[in-house]
């Protein structure tokens, strides 16, 4: 079965008709739910199926759904909702409270947690399912789900469409998800406001544009409204902005209002993943009776739309599925290529003096590369004899290349991967007895770990060390001197890790 013991941990790791599957059976399981046809819904009667909701953070909608969801579907649950109580006050790292779950024989972890990635580590390191329902400010796929089933619901479709996304789109992770989920779909056109200091990631607009979609920066929410068949409303999340005067300026912009709703088009819908913060509310209290505001329907989907994906990752649904399965991207690991050897009579007459016996010689590295590689090698630990320097290149001396010689020292593979991590593009020379045995070529491998002092520039990654959870950072290439986060998705230059 194609849905079987799967993670929902990101919105990208299902095909378009996946998605759509999932769509189709929610829509059929709204109406069993509707009907009280309890047989189609209580999957999981007779099974002694355990649901653990651990909620590290606040949350009405997403946990309680996915609870009700549970419960009608035939499962038991457990968990926490908040920390109060929990050991986690007692300082207890994630890592150790999945432990105690799966201890305890759980069938799937439902988790929301304050950092980016969580979610990701969460299904790395357990063997039962896991659904993220928040992590920090990167993904909430649950939500997305539930969003594209609400429009296509309301419009009939989910292509050729303008959708409006307005609000908090630096952390708001609903936005980034379901901005990354549309782009799979034909036509869309996205339409985004926001206070400069709210603006939707650069990494997130690249990425959908890439996929075809276009991309729209309005100047106000009205001009926006008017021209958008759905809008996706998001509350300015205070607790997430470092800058209270700028979250003074943001609310002020982004009122939805009776005034704006007469400005749409007739089959508009206004969607918000809720809460709207009574205090600073983004949607005027007077919207809640129009029938064109779709956010309490949108909310009630969170209830079929999550026992359909709990459904089908504890395999009670699913066998009838036809189309194409996501796998991950086949990407070769090989970083190391063999280069012809062109022997060379040892000269004197160069900046650093040469390995005259045996040893290493890492060239053609980017210009004060060499301080990093001394650190991640241990030469200075070892107490090897080497030579460092940014130098010209004796061919071209108008290029400037780093440099490292390292006496009687062989690179292991592990090693050999960590300079190719590092520097991608230099060559390794093995020198014997004076004269080049090998030639390597490295470019950066398709995965990068273990390397030290390596570490994801985004500040709330789960991976990071001043959150003591003990991760070890992951990257993923994501172009010639560019890596992904595995964790958190962060996209960032070579230079920038270590």
């Amino acid at each position: 079965m194609a849905f079987a013991h799967r993670d929902l941990t990101g919105i990208l790791d299902f095909t378009k008709d996946e998605l759509l599957y999932i769509l189709d059976k929610t829509a059929l399981m709204k109406q069993a739910l509707r009907e009280k046809r309890v047989k189609d819904y209580r999957l999981a009667n007779g099974r002694d199926l355990l649901a653990a909701l651990l909620f590290y953070e606040n949350s009405t909608r997403t946990r309680t759904s996915f609870e009700i969801a549970a419960q009608r579907l035939g499962m038991h649950v457990t968990g926490f909702s908040g920390t109060e109580g929990t050991s986690v006050n007692k300082g207890e790292s994630l890592r150790h409270t999945l432990d105690m779950f799966e201890a305890y024989q759980c069938d799937c972890v439902i988790m929301r947690h304050p950092l980016d990635g969580s979610a990701r580590f969460a299904a790395r390191h357990v063997g039962m399912p896991v659904f993220n329902a928040g992590d920090g400010k990167h993904e909430h796929p649950t939500q997305t789900l539930l969003d594209l089933f609400t429009i296509r619901e309301h419009l009939g479709r989910l292509s050729d469409l303008a959708i409006g996304i307005s609000g908090d789109l630096k952390f708001g992770r609903t936005a980034h998800s379901l901005a990354v989920a549309l782009a799979g779909f034909e036509g869309i056109r996205l339409h985004l406001f926001s206070h400069p200091a709210l603006a939707m990631p650069d990494e997130v607009v690249e990425m959908v544009r890439e996929k075809g979609v276009e991309v729209h920066v309005r100047e106000s929410l009205d001009e926006l409204a008017a021209d958008v068949d759905i809008l996706y409303q998001t509350r300015i999340q205070k607790e997430r902005m470092p800058d209270l005067s700028e979250y003074e300026k943001a609310k002020a912009i982004g009122l939805f209002t009776g005034r704006t709703m007469e400005k749409t088009r007739a089959h508009f819908g206004l969607m918000h993943p809720l809460p709207v913060d009574k205090s600073a509310p983004s949607i005027a209290a007077e919207i809640d009776a129009h029938p064109r505001a779709l956010y309490k329907t949108q909310a009630g989907n969170g209830v079929p739309s999550r026992l359909v994906e709990l459904a089908l990752s504890l395999g009670l649904m699913g066998d009838d599925f036809q189309g194409e399965v996501f796998s991950e991207p086949e990407c070769s690991d090989a970083f190391i290529e063999q280069r012809p050897i062109r022997q060379k009579p040892v000269r004197d007459d160069v900046s650093i003096r040469p390995i005259r016996n045996n040893g290493v010689v890492i060239d053609h590295m980017e210009p004060y590369a060499e301080e990093t590689l001394l650190q991640v090698l241990r030469v200075r630990e070892r107490r090897d004899i080497y030579r460092a320097a940014t130098v010209k290149a004796t061919s071209n001396p108008h290029n400037i290349k780093g440099m490292l010689m390292i006496e009687n020292r062989r690179l292991t593979d592990a090693e050999l991967r960590t300079v190719a991590s590092v520097t991608p593009g230099c060559t390794v020379n093995i020198i014997e007895n004076g004269a080049v045995s090998q030639k390597l070529k490295l470019s950066l491998p398709a995965r990068i770990m273990d390397v030290p002092g390596m570490m994801c520039t985004n500040n709330g990654c789960i991976s990071r060390p001043e959150y003591l959870e003990s991760v070890s950072p992951f990257m993923l290439r994501a172009g010639q001197n560019r890596v992904r986060c595995y964790y958190c998705g962060q996209i960032m230059n070579i230079s920038q890790i270590v």
